[in-house]
């Protein structure tokens, strides 16, 4: 699942770029309703003064493909990412070390890759 494990770094790094390229970045391993809600995300942070810093480690416990859809869950190590103040560098959040994360992936028609359409973070431990 290359799709689900880029995107996260991809996410994280694709905000320190121009604006005009975020969907470029994100639409090669995401899909909507995912792609939307990230750039919007992305769009939301800009507008507040906030960036992202660090990396996300993937920890995926399991992977169910079912014709052209999958789910993954993954049980991701984000203690070492966060927001920051973009103009001080400051860290304003820190993630958790264990943060449990349902993932659908999409298989494009086209081409045949997978692509992230919805994330969700049901809490709770993994």
């Amino acid at each position: 699942m290359a799709a689900y494990t880029q995107f996260w770094p991809r996410s994280l790094d694709a905000g320190n770029g121009p604006e005009d390229s975020w969907r470029g970045a994100l639409a090669a391993i995401a899909v909507d309703p995912q792609l939307s809600t990230t750039l919007a995300a992305m769009a939301r942070q800009k507008a507040a003064g906030i960036t992202t810093y660090g990396q996300v480690a993937v920890r995926i416990l399991s992977v169910e493909v079912s014709g052209s859809t999958a789910k993954v869950v993954d049980c991701q190590d984000a203690s070492h990412a966060g927001q920051a103040d973009a103009r001080t560098g400051a860290k304003k959040t820190v993630g958790v070390a264990r943060m449990l994360v349902h993932a659908m992936l999409v298989r494009d028609t086209a081409n045949g890759t997978w692509k992230v359409s919805k994330t969700e973070f049901p809490g709770g431990a993994c």
